[in-house]
């Protein structure tokens, strides 16, 4: 049988603000409930002058080597792994060997954006015939609370309504 990866998307510094915020206390308080039935690992949004957002929308936050740019200090340490990525999506090649080398069957998503890195992700794994499901309240979007609704509803369209879950049905099927 397989495992289950509990994948913690950029919950970074750079994104935490007053519609983040609440996130960091609710996904450490289920990481250490259900911690013992699942890997945890995580994402980091590493921007870089070759970056779409930098490119594209002049985005300079969450810059390599900045304070931005580091997960919060609640959640670094409950990550057997932490993936750099510098695009939306973290499915490349790094996360797949991880995956698996430690036979992954599942994958949940947590984290930021709803709408950017974990709509691309979670898209990228389902298209790849990886079983996953996101969070839904334990996602956020810095930009609030319509943005992160709107994201959920793409997703329950494309990934089917079944991998749109809350943290309490995770809790229940683990």
């Amino acid at each position: 049988m397989g495992k289950t990866l509990f994948l913690i998307v950029d919950m970074q510094n750079g994104f935490i603000n007053h519609f983040t915020e609440n996130l960091v206390g609710k996904i450490y308080d289920f990481q250490h409930r259900i911690e013992k039935r699942v890997i945890t690992a995580g994402t980091r949004y590493v921007n870089h002058e070759r970056t779409a957002c930098y490119l594209f929308e002049g985005w300079k936050s969450c810059m390599a080597g900045t304070e931005e740019a580091e997960i919060v200090p609640e959640l670094r340490d409950s990550m057997k792994k932490v993936f750099d990525k510098d695009k939306y999506s973290c499915w490349n090649e790094e996360m797949q060997i991880f995956v698996r080398e430690n036979n992954i069957d599942k994958i949940y998503f947590a984290g930021v954006n709803t709408g950017c890195c974990v709509l691309h992700s979670a898209l990228d794994c389902y298209n790849d015939l990886v079983e996953c499901a996101v969070i839904e309240d334990l996602c956020g979007s810095t930009s609030g609370a319509e943005e992160h609704e709107n994201a959920l509803a793409v997703l329950r369209n494309c990934i089917t309504e079944k991998r749109v879950v809350t943290a309490e049905q995770v809790y229940r099927e683990l």
